[in-house]
């Protein structure tokens, strides 16, 4: 923190230092990609048997002959009238799955939220949605699906910082009156930009929090794997330390998304490009999905760290420029500048890290074989009141 106070910043630097600051608070563009379910076959039908041929039996004067049967074979048929004809029965041409339908708790009554912050001093809150969308695509109007929802709590007037990270399984109401009225938190996204919602995919998933947790939300900040790699390369990479070895024996491949490969990541402090970060985020089969959003967390972290060193400062220009064409965000540049304000002044002891657990969640599997999370609203509770109040 030292070398910040010796440098004079003019309002050009300070903008782009404050740009750099806001994708310190981004987080890799999700953990795993999005791969679809593999479609369940449905149980064969098992076609009747031709029935066996009749054993043979001794001859009856009053049984006809084989002659006779031919020539009975031989006689025409009368072709059957209409009305002997059976009624066509109904053929299916389309299919129609009901969608699941829940019983959802009423959104959760939190202590009201700091006002938005007008200096830098506060008082003030600014609650961000970080995003990492699904793909190696800077096209964020695209309907994809998010795999890292994170909610990013900053209050001015304490110097601290609460980060909330969220399972993309977590099964929510969809507001907005779109055709879908309930699904996975990580299609929020995917449905916005599916129905045009004002505001689209964004907008969607952050309606979609508020109901279900009754969360306030001011801007976001959405970012894809692409430009996740991107922007570590831009700071020269990060170090994690890894408290002991990772293997996943079905990491996707970039190249063939249907194909897998096996990754190992050896425990102790490992040096990272954006693309050895990327998977180290986006790891999972070796663990629980719980596990991958606190990998996450610390990714975040390692890029903060990294943008406070002195020698990350030569690299800062090259950032803002990425931030500014390969992000989707709604923040002004009077909002980066009051985070750019901000943020060399909250300590790490002063930012406080949560994960949705598994204690928090019931898993349930629905009639046709989806896994989700439902909410539990008591666990969830004390952890929402919380992160809302900043303490």
């Amino acid at each position: 923190m030292s070398f910040l106070n010796e440098i004079r910043f003019g309002r050009a630097e300070w903008l782009i230092m404050s740009a750099v600051i806001a994708i310190g608070l981004l987080i890799a563009g999700a953990a795993g990609a999005f791969t679809p379910a593999a479609p369940v076959p449905a149980n064969p039908t098992a076609l009747p048997s031709e029935p066996p041929a009749p054993a043979a039996t001794p001859t009856d004067p009053a049984t006809p002959t084989a002659a006779a049967a031919i020539a009975a074979a031989a006689s025409p048929t009368p072709a059957p009238t209409a009305a002997e004809l059976p009624a066509p029965g109904p053929t299916a041409t389309w299919f129609y799955a009901a969608p699941h339908t829940l019983e959802f708790a009423p959104t959760p009554v939190l202590p009201p939220a700091a006002p938005f912050p007008e200096s830098c001093d506060g008082p003030g809150r600014m609650n961000l949605l970080l995003v990492g969308l699904d793909g190696f695509s800077n096209d964020y109007n695209r309907p994809a699906r998010t795999d890292t929802i994170m909610l990013v709590g900053v209050n001015f007037a304490a110097r601290s910082v609460q980060i909330l990270s969220l399972p993309r399984d977590l099964w929510v109401a969809m507001p907005n009156g779109i055709p879908v009225t309930e699904a996975r938190l990580n299609s929020a996204y995917h449905y916005g930009e599916l129905y045009a919602v004002p505001g689209g995919g964004p907008a969607q998933l952050a309606a979609s929090l508020e109901q279900a947790f009754g969360v306030r939300v001011d801007r976001y900040i959405v970012v894809s794997f692409l430009a996740f790699e991107q922007a570590i390369d831009a700071i020269g990479g990060i170090e994690i330390d890894i408290p002991e070895p990772i293997h996943d024996p079905k990491y996707p491949r970039r190249s063939q998304p249907n194909d897998t490969i096996a990754i190992d990541f050896p425990a102790g402090r490992v040096q990272m490009d954006g693309g050895t970060a990327l998977i180290y985020a986006r790891i999972r089969h070796d663990s629980s999905d719980f596990n991958r959003m606190r990998r996450q967390q610390q990714v975040l972290f390692a890029v903060r760290d990294k943008l406070l060193r002195p020698e990350t400062l030569p690299h800062l220009p090259a950032l803002a420029q990425l931030l500014y064409s390969s992000v989707r965000t709604n923040l002004t540049l009077d909002d980066i500048a009051l985070l750019g304000c901000l943020g060399p002044q909250v300590e790490r002891s002063a930012i406080q890290t949560t994960v949705i657990g598994a204690e928090m969640v019931t898993p349930a599997t629905f009639p046709d074989g989806a896994q989700v999370l439902l909410p539990k609203p008591d666990a969830l509770q004390p952890v929402l009141q919380s992160f809302n109040s900043g303490e």
